[in-house]
This record gives C-alpha cells, structure tokens and sequence, in this order.
C-alpha cells in the first residue's frame, strides 16, 4: 500500500497553548494555523495508568479524545478526513507528526481516538488500528533522508541480549521466528549474535542495513532507572522544569558485560556506533527506547539515533510484555518479507499483540516508529538498485503577472513516486493559462497540485493537473 503524507506541525508553545498546522496534505495545506489550548493536568493521571497497564478501555478512549483534540483540532481534523476521502480506498494516510515542543513530543500520540460516524466508541476508533493509517514521528533536522532500501544482498544484524541480573527474557523464542520468517527471503544475508557484548556490537554492525536489538532498555538519570511515572509528574507540574533538566535523563540500551551482568550503552554512543557502520533501519524491541522527558528533545534512544541520520528508528514508548515484543516482532518481519512498508507492518504488529493478549490491554501502543523518508519500503521487490526508494520531485513556482503559459511539471508518463507542484500567481491576466502538472499517462504515482492566485481576469485559467494530451491537428 502507498502511503501519502500528512504532515502536521505543532509548534510555539506559550503559556499552555501551541498552534497546530498542516504542512502538506493530499487535500490542501493550512494558511494559518490552529491555536489549541493544552492544561497538562488534565491527563496526568491516565498517561501515568497508561504507562502503568492499569487503564481501562473506556479511559483509554477518553484519553484518545484528549490527544486528537490537540493535534486534530477541527480545521485539521476536517483536512484529515478530506484527504482520507481524496486518496481512495486503495491508498494509505501517513499522520507524519512534527513536535518542535518537547513536552509535546513525549505525548502517547499512537492512541489517538476518533469515533466513527456511528458513534459507537469501539476499538475502530483508534487511527495506529486501521491499517490506512499510520503515525510516525518526524525529527525536522538539517540532514538530507538516506533511502531505506539497498543493493542486494540486504544485510541484517540480530543482537540479543538478556543481563543476568535482570529479568529474563525469552529470547530463543524471539529467534526463532525472525529465523523462520527471514530466513528464507532471498537476497537477505541474516546473522543473529546472542549475549551481545558491546565487543560483538563493534564487530558485528559495520555494513549493516538493518539492525535489530531484543532486551532491556532504560531511561533515566545517568546511573539510575527512573521509576515508573516520574516523566508524567513532570507534565502535570509536579516537578520544576529546572530541577528536572538538572537531572539530564538519558536512555540506554542493556548490553551484556564480559560477566554476563549488564553494561548500560548510551543512546548517543549506540548512534555514533551506528552511523559510522551504515545502518538505515533500528528496530529496538526493549522497553523505553522510544521515551523522552518532555524536557529535552533529544532524550531517548529513538530520537537520538534519528539525530544522528538513520532514516527509520522503530522503538518502544514504555514498558512492554515479553509475549507481546515476540508477537509484534513476528508480524511485522512476516509483512516486511512479503514487500510491506515500514508503515504496513508497524500496523500488523499492532493487530499481533491486540489478538493475542486481552481486550483492555495496551501494548498495541508501545510501538512508536521515527520515519523521516517519504516511503517506508525495506525490502524491495527488485533491490538491486541502491535508488530503489520511488522517486520524489517537487517544483515550487513564484510568479507575479501571468500573461502567456506556466506550466509547473510536463511529463509523457508517471509510473511511480510522488510529484507535487506548487504555484502562486499573484494575477492571471486575460489569456493566461497556468497548469500545475500535465501528465500524458498516469499509470502509478501520487500528484499533488497546489495553486492560489490573488485574481483571475477573464479568460485566464487555472488547471491543477491536467491528464492526457489532445493530438496535434491533422494536415
């Protein structure tokens, strides 16, 4: 499925309100944005029994309302279901969430919960549940976006690590279906190295495309764990924002020491560690590597390996279940074997946990994926190309008297990527002709056409795309 972008921006949080604004949409963009009002105390207390598995089902739904309230308010949720609608049945919606405000970006925003037109307050109303829509998070960083995708063969690094002074975890079962699933995908070469020193890490990732990390994750303080809560208390106001910066929590992944206990890795040397060996796609199957504080934007595992250029980080927001990380991880390499997207097989992960555990559970909700490419593909169908990603061009005109012809994109045929083309005219005048995109065949592809003009004078016109051309005049 093909996912068409919409990008919102939250930003220029004030005295407990931000604006909300869409960027880029299938529909249209924002001219100026919403401003919404946020009293973090409001939710305090269910984001703390969210975190803590002890929410209810109809809680959990309210508290879906409350974040689609702040990142849906109603001109964006009217331009969401506009886009839903324009993009058909057969297309995809990415909700590509831009949070400049770090208190914002710590929110669970992979609940958020819209009714249908029934009203029925049903499971359906969570958007991470319906498979055309997904939500990522988007880091806007000055770094051009690495392809996913590479030449054959793909080179896969497993790490599994299980510390023995902490709670074990069953891995061998977490092994055994990626090697099931994976192990037979033609041109992929797999390797799994178990008891993960940070020696095996420095040996193993070089050349990697894609590295997948199963065990312990932490947050907190440099040396110690944060209890469970402490970064909620934060948003409600409990704790100073500078006694909490002083804190400097940082997040960590649990390698395991030359002694079988644990040696916590730092986010930002795993990065580091990373970049330098190439890798493209992180998955972290290790509880909060996907959390911030709400104080600093770059805590956590997740978002400082986005930092550091890797164009797709998969990690968990909170705490999860053993079952469950084993669950997700199942569905979601069979999908990416099967020529899924990124976005496709974080949707069939989240579906693994909800059928297999019980129907107030939350974990479906871990999962929180970073993507800052414009197409989530890992495995392609002919991976041979290194440029395998579908292509993207964007042409942006400024023109202030139109007299003749504009035309922003001619092209004889589109077969795939995404072309999206703006033009602003200040005045069209009798006899000009402005057209975003002429397509002569359209057999694949997503065309976007935007087009504002202060005045349009008689005889003048305005086409967004234009497809198929008329033959040239006989004789």
């Amino acid at each position: 499925m093909h996912y068409r972008d919409f990008t919102i921006r939250a930003r220029d949080w004030d005295n407990g309100e931000f604006k909300v604004e869409v960027t880029d949409s299938p529909a249209d963009r924002m001219r100026e944005p919403a401003v919404v009002r946020h009293d973090a105390t409001a939710c305090a207390q269910p984001l703390r029994d969210l975190e803590r598995k002890r929410i209810r089902r109809d809680a959990l739904i309210a508290l879906g309302e409350q974040l689609a309230s702040l990142i849906l308010p109603p001109p964006v949720r009217d331009m969401f279901r506009r886009s839903l609608d324009a993009i058909g049945a057969d297309h995809g919606l990415r909700l590509r969430l831009v949070l400049d405000d770090p208190r914002l970006a710590d929110l669970p925003w992979e609940y958020i919960y819209l009714a249908r037109a029934s009203g029925d307050r049903a499971l359906d109303g969570f958007l991470a549940l319906d498979p055309r829509i997904s939500i990522v998070r988007h880091e806007a960083i000055p770094e051009p976006v690495a392809a996913l995708a590479a030449g054959k063969p793909l080179r896969m690094v497993v790490g599994l690590a299980s510390p023995s002074d902490q709670v074990h975890l069953d891995l061998a079962r977490e092994r055994e279906w990626i090697e099931r699933t994976l192990g037979s995908v033609e041109n992929l070469s797999l390797e799994i190295f178990e008891a993960l020193t940070l020696e095996k890490l420095e040996s193993a990732v070089p050349g990697a495309h894609i590295f997948h990390f199963a065990g312990h994750g932490v947050f907190g303080a440099p040396e110690t764990a944060r209890g469970p809560g402490a970064t909620r208390d934060m948003l409600a106001g409990n704790v100073g924002m500078q006694s909490a910066a002083a804190v400097e929590p940082v997040g960590a992944i649990l390698l395991e020491s030359t002694h079988g206990g644990h040696l916590a890795f730092p986010a930002e040397k795993l990065a580091l560690t990373l970049r330098a060996a190439g890798v493209r796609v992180v998955v972290l199957g290790a509880c909060e590597t996907g959390r911030r504080d709400g104080v600093n934007v770059w805590t956590g595992v997740a978002p400082t390996l986005t930092r550091a250029g890797i164009p797709a980080v998969l990690a968990m927001q909170h705490g999860i279940y053993d079952d469950s990380a084993i669950a997700f991880a199942r569905r979601f390499y069979e999908s990416l074997a099967a020529s899924s997207n990124l976005d496709e097989a974080v949707a069939s992960g989240r579906l693994a946990i909800l059928n297999q555990r019980q129907p107030d559970d939350v974990d479906w909700g871990v999962p929180v994926l970073y993507l800052r490419s414009s197409d989530g593909v890992v495995f392609p169908e002919d991976a041979s190309d290194a440029r395998a990603e579908p292509p993207r061009v964007t042409v942006r005109q400024r023109i202030g008297d139109l007299e003749g012809a504009a035309t922003g994109i001619d092209a004889d045929v589109i077969r795939t990527g995404t072309i999206d083309a703006e033009q602003t005219i200040d005045r069209i005048a009798a006899g000009g002709d402005a057209t975003a995109v002429v397509v002569g065949t359209l057999e694949g592809g997503a065309v976007t056409a935007t087009q504002d003009s202060k005045s349009v004078a008689p005889g003048g016109a305005l086409t967004g795309v234009k497809i198929g051309r008329r033959p040239p005049p006989s004789g």
